[in-house]
Order: structure tokens, then C-alpha cells, then sequence
């Protein structure tokens, strides 16, 4: 066996272009043969892809996500699989004097032979690893094997050999999944979590190529915008790593430009194996007049290439670009008011704004990466900017996402949050897994740290909380918490701030801030809600009322609640036995722990339960229904109410809640979870709701006590921060006069145009109306006239008894409270009931699809609807037709209304559209 010369690099080639003709590269993706003799089992298939798929896509198993196939397919992740395959190594590339194997992504432990001898080993997911394989290759056919092990057998020999148990929160019972993920390093719910299930995979993830040349490559360039203290001018940080071959010196140049600014350097370099690196800090000076990169909502999303061009003394060329964006970012954390003990603000400001981050938290969009197609993340991140939402957080226990994730953030301003793939474990700290884990972060830093959607990093998810807490199988001791800071602290906190200083790096989630830190890395009160960010799940309180049972946190990183996918989504993985909410199926399905009594106990605090004289298919149809509801009440109740408290500051010191986060954007499988979109694609009633309480201008009315509250809440808007001279509580205040916008790096190039738009939002009229659920016509209303002072405010506020009997209403079963800004056509309204729907006169309305007509596009189709009632809820499906509603879930107070579907594809016939169109609303699953 040939001797092993290189086992990993750091850094490796990434979009390598070949623009001379000695650098030659080789792609082996494409078929592949996928073995394990033990079980007699030979198939073929296509690289990237994985041990599951294949066995799939040649019926060796059945598909995964089919009923409880998680659990009878668990022989396969206990199996060892060998993938092979022959390739040929032409003279133009034989001729060459290096030769590297790349391998982009390997999952995850193995071990790699060209023509029978080992060339490599890898032992991370999360690395690209490079072999110089120059001494095994044949010129004409040769032959590469990947031995991979099995995770699962991997992570329990990792774990029993290890002098101590290290605890990790999953799995549990009802999670039917594997142990020990914390021992490799692999997405962390491949081995199940309470929203995913547990499909171990292996196999050959990501791109596997051979590159050759003579002398040497660009591997890796990466880029770090820096603003100069003058405000105008910038420094691009750039380095430059490079592969030096077998030679024992390489000179050559290196150009970098960046585009749009006439600015380009170019600089003499001397390589050889010791010195493979180069810095150079390029001016990027006021003249050049580039313009910021903004956050959706708040401006452009300007962005600029930087080419790296790199030209060995021979005549070898390799390039790389970097797409940048100029915009800077603060963490600030600053006392809210003159009392020390009111705590810390914690907010960011991008470009000087300080801007309050609505979203949602993004997840691996399934197990099995090589069937998440570009077209589906382009959906689901499109679908989060129809939603109002500047920010997605990464969660930390899935992927590092794919350099097309984040170009589609790039380009759509959408932050991100970006979490290294720790989480809900703690995590071994011996010599080989913190040099492993060292690599993979430098590694993944590097890649993506030019990104301007990225704002900040942080360390791990959960990790901190579940040893201050004591989460089961944790302890507050003293070896884990020296391990908790030697990996995050000691290890990770010192690669990320070496590798991109700029950014803000928190060791954890839900985290104390600066408070965290000063007080060692561990959180004094776990739960503060005067520094920092929580995470809050508040399975059994009435989150409808969110007032009075919901914190008020600087910033809620998680905030959620369960409802199931659509019916139509379970259909190809349910059979008829299984559609009844507490069948074996449903029931096995639900990873959450007492996930199905919780539900429906939340539910029966405000609506009926279904009849039990209805079939189980239809019953079930109608719980699906009513668990949507209940999750898109209870989240809208939430995040109208962090909104509502992001300009002022309670007595106690709470408030200032700048950011909101719910999980989870989107699903991972079909399973009742905390999604908004479910796992085919189809929104939820929640991700409707959304794009409501999410809305740059909100009206937002709530029950406080025996009053009625009406908050409206503007962003998107220039603001300035603004502290009471004597209290020195913090605000913020839209600007309203052109001089500070002038001022402000969000209005320097169309002052007037921002200054007509924050009059738009902070002027108006708001009506409020009493009606009865029997009537359009509403008993009362109230016209009030408001001029927002800060960007979150009460414009009314009146008890309900005394507008009862303005009114003449008599009981509050009978009527209920809508609102609207403005013009009442234009989509900013709201409502809410003054008794428990299942006590009040909400009638069985008939509400129907009156007409489907195509629209000026393809994809669109108008619908009109016609009700004789009052309807709340109103729920429109287009069966196996893909796409989305205008509105959804909403409540009809008008006899006529009219949505629009956006179909996802141009093939659409409106005559099948309208043949799967179907409407519900409340009353109606209550009927025989």
C-alpha cells in the first residue's frame, strides 16, 4: 500500500477556472457503483448522492419517508457501504506533475484508495479535502474506492471509548433515532431530532473532482469588508491561499479587481510549499463612490465582484471571484436607561440604521441534500420575502448552506444568522475532534465570510442553556463547563475572530450578550429578559393571549408552536388507515414529546373539537385545519406583541425588543413540526399570517385586561435613536425631517423620495369597528386620526364595556372588533373576538368559489369568492396544484372578495385549477 501524502487541507480549490490550458481538471461525479458485500446488495447510481437514494432509486428499499420507514430502514445506517468507479486519466492530464483528488463533501468516516492503494481518510462532512494522488495514478483507466463507515457504529465506538459521558438532548423515545451524534461530525439531526427523523446517511454529498498542473493553483480567496473610520471609504482584506506542487519555488502574479470601480492590484509572488499564502488590504476610496448594500426593505442590494486572477511564471491561470457587498453592522449593547439594573439593549444596526430583524429560523430542507432542487430553495426563500421578513437564522444543527443559499440572500437583502453546526449536546474535547472541528470552522468561515447577507456568528444552539438548566442527562459541573470553554471559547471564538474580525461572534444561543461574557460564558439568569436573546416555546399557556403569558426580550431568536402539513403532503406517504390524528402512523410521526395532548388541548381553549361522527379521513382533514389555525393565532399574537414593545421600556426595564425569530421556516419531512411551509412547499395558514404581523406598517389591536389596545407599528423606515434626558431610556423616532435624513446613510441619494414614505407610514387615519358576527354591516365605529412620535405606539384605547354599549352590543359572545389603516381596500387590517369563538354566535356561513379567471400572467389566476355570513378563518386549497394565495386564513366581512393564485410552474390549465379549488371556513367542519 502506497504511502498517504497529504490527509487534509484547510483550505482546498474552490471554483477553480482553468483559463490556461496546463490546469486540467477531471469531473467524477455522475455513476457510480454502491456495494456492501455482507448484505449481498450491488446497485448504481449518481454521485453527489447518498447510500439511501440509491438503495431507492433501485428498489432495494421503499421511500424513506413512507410511514414508519425511518425505523424499518435503520439496517442501512448500520451498514458500511463502498462506493466505486473506473475513470480515465488522459496524457494531457497523466503529463502533469501534481495531481490532486478533491472530494468537496464526504459523509462522513472514510477511507479512500486509487488503484487499491489509501490516499486519504476524511472524518468530517463539513470539509473539503484534497490528496495529491500523483504516485497512484495510471495514465488510461484507473480505479478510485470510498470505504465509508457506518455513523452510527462510528459515534457509539466514539462515545464508549471516551473517559466520560457526554450528554446530548437527542434522542428521545419518541424521536426514534440513533445516539452519539455528538461524536461525529455530521448534520446533527441525521440521527433524528423532535422535528426530524433519522435517516443516518453516507455517501458522496458534494462534487468530487481531479485537478492537474505543473507548478501551482489558487485553492481558496476570501474577502473582508472594512469600513475607514471617515465613513465614505473601505478596505478590502483579501488573502489568497494556493496549492504549490512538487516544485520547490513558484513565482508569479497576482491581479485582484474589483468591478464597477476601475480599482485593480497587481502583485509579484514567491511561492513554495512553506509560504502558500498571501494578504494584501486594498483602498476602496470615497471616489470610488460604491454604494451600500441594504437590507431588503431599506434600500438596494448593490453587489460587486472581486476577481482574483492568479498567472504562475509558466503560463498556469486559475481565478476565483468573490461577490461583495459594502454595508457595516453593529452589535449594540448599551444600557436601556440611567438604572444599571434595567439591564442591556441588544439590537443591530446595519449602515447605521438600527433595524428590527423579523423572521423566521431556515433548516437543511431535507435529509437527503441531492433532492432539494435550487428551484425549491429559490421558493422558500422567496416565499420568506413575501412574508415581510429581513432575516432567516441558520440553525445550528443542520449544514453549512450552499454557496447558492447564500447568493439568493445576497441578492434578496435577506440577514442571516449564521450558527456553526453545534447544538443541544455538549461535545468531546480531546485532541482529535478539536482538531477536526478547527478545520472545518476555519474552513467554512473563509468560505462564506465575504457573504454581506451574514451579520454575525455564534458558537452553538441551546448548548449553554442545557448545562445552566440542567436539561435531563446534563449537570451544572465543572468538567463540562471547562469543555463548553474550551470548545467555544478557547478553540472557535479564536478561529472566528482571527479569520473575520469584523463580525460579532456570540459563543451561544439563547445568550446574555455581553452579560455572557463578562460573567465567564455562562449566563447569570438563564432566562433574562434584560439582555440578550431568549428562546421561548410555550406549549402549555394560552398563546392566543400573548400579552399576558409571552416575555418581553430584547430578541427572541425562537418563538414557536406544532400544527400538522397539509393533507394533500401526507398523501404520498400516509395510506387511508393512517389519516386519523391519533393513529399509529400520526401518533409515530410526532417526535415531539406529548406533542398530539398538547395540541389538542391548545386547541379546545378556543374552538370545538371536530364530531367524532365524521369518517376519520374528513375528521382528520378538519384537525389539520384547526391545528393550522391555532398555530397561526398563537405566532401572530406573538409576534404582534414583540413588535408592539420595540420602542419603549417597561418600568421593571423589559422592552426594546428589536428582533423576532420564529421556528421554523420550513419542514424536513412530512410530519406535524413547528414549519410555516410544509414540506412540499405549500404554506401554511401561519406563513399567510405572517406576511401580516410581519407587514412594514401593522395595526395591531389586542385585549389588555377589560380594554382594547390599538398599536401601530411602522418600519423600513430611516429612524434615529433617542434618549429621554433625564431617565436616558432609549427610543426610536422615525425621522421625519429631510435634514436628518440627508444625514443619515439611508437617505443620501433620495431624501425627499424617504421622507414622502415615512409621512405615508407615520400619518393616518385608523377605524376601528364593532360588529356583529350576523351583520356586514358594522354596529359601530370609531374614526381616530394618529401621528406615530416612535416607530411602535398606542393610537387607542378604550375600555370594551363602554364600547359595547356605544355600540349596542349586548353580550360579547355576539360581536367582535376589526381594524384597518386607512383605506380599508388596502390589505392593513385586523381583528380580534371578545369571547372564546367556541362560546360566540359565529354563523355557519356559505361561502364559495364564485369564479376563476386568468390573470396578465400565465401563473396567475383571479378568484372571487361570495359568502352569506360572516366567516372567520376562510381556507382555500388548490389540491395537487403547487403555489400560493395572495391571503389566506383570513376573515371575511365582506359578501365579495377576491385572492389571487401564483402558480409555481407555467403549465398550469386553469380548468384543472378550478376543478381542485376548495374552500372552508370555521363552521363548516362542524357540520354532519
Amino acid at each position: 500500500m502506497g504511502k498517504q501524502i497529504v490527509l487534509c487541507f484547510v483550505a482546498v480549490l474552490s471554483m477553480i477556472s482553468a483559463c490556461g490550458a496546463s490546469v486540467v481538471r477531471l469531473n467524477l461525479t455522475g455513476t457510480w457503483t454502491v456495494t456492501n458485500p455482507d448484505l449481498d446488495i450491488t446497485v448504481k447510481d449518481k454521485v453527489p448522492g447518498s447510500v439511501y437514494t440509491a438503495l431507492h432509486n433501485n428498489d432495494v428499499i421503499q421511500e424513506p419517508y413512507y410511514r414508519d420507514n425511518d425505523v424499518k430502514q435503520a439496517w442501512v445506517a448500520h451498514a458500511n457501504w463502498t462506493y466505486t468507479r473506473t475513470f480515465t486519466v488522459r496524457s494531457e492530464m497523466y503529463q502533469r506533475k501534481s495531481l490532486l483528488l478533491v472530494a468537496e463533501g464526504i459523509d462522513t468516516v472514510s477511507s479512500v484508495y486509487i488503484n487499491q492503494q489509501l490516499v486519504g481518510t476524511t472524518e468530517n462532512m463539513f470539509l473539503k479535502y484534497a490528496w495529491n494522488i500523483r504516485p497512484f495514478i495510471n495514465s488510461g483507466q484507473n480505479t478510485i474506492a470510498i470505504h465509508i463507515q457506518s455513523a452510527t457504529e462510528y459515534a457509539t465506538q466514539q462515545a464508549n471509548s471516551y473517559p466520560y459521558k457526554v450528554p446530548a438532548v437527542f434522542p428521545l423515545p419518541e424521536t426514534h433515532g440513533e445516539s452519539h451524534i455528538n461524536f461525529i461530525r455530521k448534520v446533527q439531526t441525521s440521527f433524528s431530532w423532535d422535528w426530524a427523523p433519522s435517516f443516518p446517511t453516507q455517501g458522496v454529498w458534494k462534487p468530487i473532482y481531479l485537478v492537474a498542473f505543473d507548478s501551482a493553483v489558487l485553492e481558496m480567496a476570501t474577502v473582508e469588508v472594512v469600513p475607514v473610520s471617515d465613513g465614505e471609504s473601505w478596505v478590502l482584506r483579501t488573502t489568497a491561499y494556493f496549492h504549490v506542487g512538487v516544485v520547490q519555488s513558484v513565482s508569479g502574479q497576482l491581479q485582484i479587481t474589483l468591478d464597477l470601480t476601475g480599482i485593480s492590484e497587481t502583485y509579484n509572488l514567491f511561492l513554495n510549499t512553506a509560504r502558500n499564502e498571501a494578504a494584501f488590504d486594498i483602498t476602496v476610496p470615497q471616489s470610488a463612490k460604491v454604494k451600500r448594500w441594504w437590507p431588503i426593505g431599506y434600500g438596494d442590494q448593490m453587489l460587486y465582484d472581486v476577481t482574483f486572477n492568479f498567472t504562475t511564471s509558466d503560463g498556469e491561470v486559475t481565478s476565483q471571484t468573490k461577490r461583495i457587498g459594502f454595508r457595516t453592522v453593529e452589535l449594540v449593547q448599551e444600557p436601556v436607561s440611567a438604572d444599571p439594573k434595567r439591564g442591556l439593549t441588544f439590537y443591530f444596526r446595519v449602515n447605521g440604521q438600527a433595524i428590527f430583524m423579523k423572521g423566521a429560523n431556515w433548516i437543511p430542507p431535507d435529509s437527503f441534500r441531492e433532492r432539494v432542487t435550487e428551484d425549491h430553495i429559490r421558493m422558500l426563500l422567496q416565499s420568506a420575502v413575501l412574508a415581510n421578513m429581513n432575516m432567516l437564522r441558520v440553525c445550528g444543527v443542520g449544514i453549512y448552506e450552499s454557496e447558492f443559499f447564500f447568493d439568493l440572500a445576497d441578492e434578496l437583502g435577506i440577514m442571516i444568522f449564521k450558527g456553526l453546526v453545534f447544538g443541544d449536546a455538549l461535545y468531546p474535547t480531546d485532541p482529535a475532534f478539536l482538531d477536526t472541528v478547527t478545520k472545518e470552522v476555519t474552513y467554512q468561515v473563509r468560505r462564506v465570510m465575504h457573504r454581506p447577507s451574514i451579520l454575525f456568528w455564534t458558537g452553538n444552539d441551546e448548548s449553554e442553556a442545557a448545562i445552566d438548566e440542567q436539561w435531563v442527562g446534563f449537570s451544572n459541573g465543572k468538567v463540562y463547563r471547562d469543555d463548553y470553554v474550551k470548545l467555544y471559547v478557547t478553540t472557535l471564538k479564536a478561529i472566528v475572530t482571527s479569520e473575520n474580525p469584523s463580525r460579532v461572534y456570540l459563543t451561544t444561543t439563547p445568550s446574555n450578550g455581553k452579560f455572557t461574557e463578562e460573567a465567564g460564558y455562562f449566563k447569570v439568569d438563564p432566562s433574562s429578559e434584560l439582555y440578550g436573546d431568549v428562546h421561548f416555546y410555550g406549549y402549555v399557556v394560552d398563546l392566543w393571549n400573548a400579552p399576558a403569558n409571552a416575555p418581553v426580550p430584547r430578541f427572541i431568536t425562537e418563538y414557536g408552536l406544532q400544527s400538522w402539513p397539509s393533507y394533500h403532503t401526507l398523501l404520498p406517504v400516509f395510506e387511508e388507515e393512517d389519516m386519523s390524528y391519533t393513529s399509529p402512523m400520526a401518533v409515530h410521526r410526532q417526535h415531539h414529546p406529548n406533542g398530539t395532548e398538547e395540541i389538542e388541548s391548545q386547541i379546545t381553549r378556543h374552538l370545538a373539537w371536530p364530531l367524532s361522527t365524521i369518517s376519520d379521513p374528513q375528521r382528520f382533514k378538519s384537525i389539520i385545519y384547526l391545528t393550522q389555525i391555532n398555530q397561526a393565532m398563537s405566532i401572530k399574537s406573538e409576534g404582534e406583541h414583540y413588535r408592539r414593545h420595540q420602542s419603549s421600556v417597561l418600568p421593571d426595564g423589559r422592552g426594546l425588543t428589536m428582533g423576532a425569530l420564529y421556528w421554523q421556516l420550513n419542514d424536513i419531512w412530512q410530519a406535524p413540526t413547528w414549519a410555516s411551509i410544509d414540506y412540499s412547499g405549500r404554506w401554511k395558514m401561519l406563513h399567510y399570517y405572517a406576511a401580516r404581523f410581519y407587514s412594514p406598517l401593522l395595526v395591531s389591536p389586542y385585549l389588555n385586561g377589560s380594554d382594547v389596545k390599538v398599536y401601530v407599528v411602522v418600519d423600513q423606515i430611516p429612524t434615529m435613536e433617542v434618549r429621554d434626558p433625564h431617565t436616558q431610556r432609549l427610543r426610536f423616532e422615525p425621522m421625519t425631517k429631510v435634514k436628518d435624513i440627508m444625514r443619515s446613510s439611508m437617505g443620501r441619494e433620495d431624501a425627499l423620495g424617504l421622507k414622502r414614505k415615512v409621512d405615508q407610514r407615520v400619518h393616518g387615519n385608523l377605524t376601528v369597528q364593532m360588529y356583529s358576527w350576523n351583520s356586514f354591516t358594522p354596529l359601530h365605529q370609531w374614526i381616530v386620526p394618529y401621528q406615530l412620535n416612535t416607530t411602535a405606539e398606542m393610537v387607542f384605547r378604550q375600555g370594551v364595556d363602554s364600547m359595547m354599549t356605544e355600540a349596542g352590543c349586548t353580550s360579547s359572545t355576539e360581536c367582535f372588533i376589526y381594524t384597518f389603516l386607512n383605506d380599508p381596500n388596502d390589505g392593513v387590517n385586523n381583528w380580534i373576538y371578545l369571547a372564546e369563538l367556541k362560546d360566540s354566535s359565529v354563523p355557519k356561513a356559505n361561502v364559495t368559489i364564485a369564479s376563476v379567471q386568468q390573470a396578465s400572467s400565465p401563473r396567475e389566476f383571479t378568484i372571487t369568492l361570495t359568502t352569506d355570513a360572516i366567516a372567520p378563518f376562510v381556507w382555500l386549497e388548490a389540491g395537487s396544484m403547487m403555489g400560493r394565495f395572495s391571503d389566506n386564513g383570513f376573515l371575511l366581512v365582506k359578501v365579495t372578495f377576491t385572492v389571487t393564485f401564483t402558480a409555481w410552474r407555467d403549465d398550469v390549465d386553469i380548468h384543472t385549477l378550478r376543478s381542485q379549488l376548495s374552500v372552508l371556513s370555521l363552521m363548516d367542519i362542524y357540520r354532519e
